[in-house]
């Protein structure tokens, strides 16, 4: 009969080994100006500014009919919202938002997202976003055009990354 502890092993247990976000891997990329009234109390950029930062952003891609064309009878709807911190912020400031479909199901979407200001990453965020009719207020289908279009948001493609920040192809 043996006494040693059958939960103890000789394998070490680890988190997975992350990889720090770049921007290059997120086709969509906009700026927002950082204000003296987003800072807060210690004098860093508030949390809150970095979730309405990825609103802005996630907006500009899920609410452009040039980009992503909708029923009119159908809108997106956040459902889950997630970020991790990994530095500050702070004024006086610009932060970029890199923007990407992490994937698409068949009535929501999930949109990966990165800030980056003063040339470091201050947060990753990822986002539930799914397709609402607006008469029935429930989840519908996206739409075969609606899936295309955002399948084109998902990574960079022949090495040319589309953008929207500044209007200029990178």
């Amino acid at each position: 009969m043996s006494t040693s502890n059958p939960l103890k092993t000789d394998m070490a247990w680890s988190a997975p080994v992350r990889h720090p976000p770049h921007l290059m891997d997120y086709p969509i990329r906009s700026a927002e100006k950082l204000r003296f009234a987003d800072t807060d109390c210690n004098g860093h950029i508030s949390n809150a500014v970095f979730a309405v930062c990825c609103q802005n952003a996630r907006m500009e891609l899920l609410h452009d009919p040039r980009r992503v064309p909708l029923p009119i009878d159908a809108q997106f709807v956040i459902v889950r919202f997630e970020i991790d911190f990994l530095g500050e912020m702070h004024w006086p400031g610009t932060v970029v938002i890199g923007t990407r479909c992490e994937h698409i199901g068949r009535t929501s979407l999930t949109v990966a997202q990165v800030l980056f200001a003063d040339g470091s990453c201050a947060a990753s965020a990822r986002s539930t976003v799914a397709l609402m009719d607006r008469a029935t207020r429930r989840a519908t289908p996206l739409p075969p055009e609606t899936t295309s279009a955002l399948e084109s948001f998902r990574a960079a493609q022949n090495g040319i990354l589309q953008t929207c920040w500044q209007g200029r192809q990178e």
